[in-house]
């Protein structure tokens, strides 16, 4: 439990995290918009009448935007701050919610859909620096999980309203969400990490001082040494491919590859339609409904003990969870669709294994490839890392989003399953042998370890 103290001294970091969770709920509101509006978009009554092809390019299109926020992302991260980034996002959102409800033809859709991955690019490789900086050690892992819930919150909320909007009347309401951030969150404070590498130290230390009280001057001690020793020499994109840094960027990518190629993304976009497959047993909506909420809860429950149990324990528990259940829904439909079992009153079965596999996946792989790169890599590369991080999602989450449409509709959906089972086992290897603990750390202090481990390994 926390104390009354301590929860007093961080009421400015509370705040300014929660704040600015307003604009991971309006990226989840864009990711889940696919699953209530493609069946939509592919029926008769369609306002842009397109193809199961084209619909295929309506969901990926915006995993194509969001490698290009994430780059913009690493390039002015450092020059213009993180807070002016994530203000700058509130207008991007608006702008993004705006296309997609006057688009009028596929072309229309496409760019709004663009843009909105584009934004997400912008907000997923601030947000996560910014909060790894302004939290302190004992909170930083409960603040970051509560990225990604925020983030499955706007999913759901998406496929609940998506049943009862049209696009346009929805697409009105979410653009309300980003106007409210900017009111809010510019009044927060900036990273002061940020004031400390453009050498604004007055301005750091008022920061320091309003999110950590009488702890102040020593954090900031801490902080100014980390940075003066990273910042010997000017900092470059290529810095980041360094042999001091080959190994967290090689965390990064497993992790990254795991989440991503274990299927969850593929998930989304086609959540109702894979209920279908369940029949009559129950709605594809409420199904959507149960496996969201199902994430939200357990990603919660997760939260609450990352700072205690650790990263390692959650990651290799949820990627082993994850990767059995998938093996079990890959067998399930290969006995269905190839061997012709008859499975007609098992047809709940489908909605079950999807259930068991969002619970595995909410344990550890839904919440911490966001915010591990973060914390491993040194503040002068820490900009250039996240744009890769985030690069990797939105390649690796298009690549099997795409993947998982094309095998199911043209092998079955035991292929995909398979497959992403099989991700899962390798990304279990690469965790187990790569990925460190850094639960209840400074962000110094996790430089120094790694530094030593690197050391040892020459």
């Amino acid at each position: 439990m926390i104390s009354i103290l301590p929860l007093k001294e961080r009421s400015l970091q509370y705040t300014a995290a929660l704040t600015s969770l307003l604009v991971t709920i309006s990226s989840g509101l864009h990711l889940g918009w696919t699953s209530p509006y493609l069946p939509f978009l592919l029926s008769k009554d369609s306002p842009i009448p397109i193809t199961n092809d084209q619909s295929a390019w309506v969901a990926t299109l915006y995993m194509v935007g969001g490698p290009f926020g994430a780059l913009f992302t690493g390039v002015f991260l450092d020059v213009i701050g993180r807070k002016t980034v994530l203000l700058a996002s509130s207008f991007a959102l608006f702008v993004s919610w705006m296309l997609i409800a006057f688009a009028t033809t596929l072309h229309e859709l496409l760019i709004g859909r663009f843009f909105a991955g584009f934004c997400d690019g912008l907000i997923f490789g601030a947000i996560p620096i910014y909060f790894g900086e302004i939290t302190d050690p004992e909170i930083r892992g409960l603040l970051s999980c509560s990225i990604t819930i925020t983030f499955q919150i706007g999913t759901v909320l998406m496929n609940v309203i998506g049943s009862y909007l049209t696009i346009r009347d929805s697409a009105l309401v979410c653009s309300v969400i980003p106007v409210i951030f900017l009111v809010m969150f510019i009044w927060m404070p900036e990273s002061p990490n940020y004031f400390l590498i453009k050498g604004k130290t007055e301005k750091a230390k008022r920061c320091l001082v309003a999110l950590h009280g009488e702890r102040a001057d020593e954090t900031m001690r801490s902080i100014s040494m980390a940075i003066e020793k990273e910042n010997l020499k000017r900092t470059r994109f290529t810095d980041l491919f360094k042999k001091v840094n080959r190994r967290s960027l090689l965390i990064v990518v497993a992790l990254r590859m795991t989440e991503e190629f274990s299927g969850v993304v593929a998930f989304t976009f086609y959540a109702q339609s894979i209920f279908e497959e369940a029949g009559d047993a129950i709605s594809p909506l409420l199904s959507t409904v149960i496996f969201y909420v199902v994430q939200i809860v357990f990603s919660f429950i997760s939260s609450l003990f990352v700072d205690k149990i650790g990263r390692r324990p959650l990651l290799m528990t949820s990627t082993v969870g994850s990767g059995v259940a998938l093996l079990t829904g890959g067998i399930f439909f290969l006995m269905r669709d190839i061997v012709e079992l008859d499975t007609a009153s098992i047809t709940w079965f489908p909605t079950l294994i999807l259930i068991i596999f969002i619970i595995s996946f909410s344990v550890g792989l839904q919440t911490m490839p966001l915010f591990i790169g973060s914390e491993i890599f040194p503040t002068n590369v820490k900009a250039y890392a996240a744009a890769i991080s985030d690069v990797c999602f939105y390649a690796f989450g298009g690549i099997s989003s795409k993947y998982f449409q094309f095998t199911k509709d043209e092998y079955g959906m035991y292929v995909p399953f398979f497959s992403f089972a099989v991700c899962c086992g390798v990304g279990l290897v690469l965790i187990i042998f790569f990925v460190p603990e850094t639960k209840n750390k400074t962000l110094e202090q996790i430089q120094t370890e790694l530094n030593a481990v690197k050391q040892t390994a020459k």
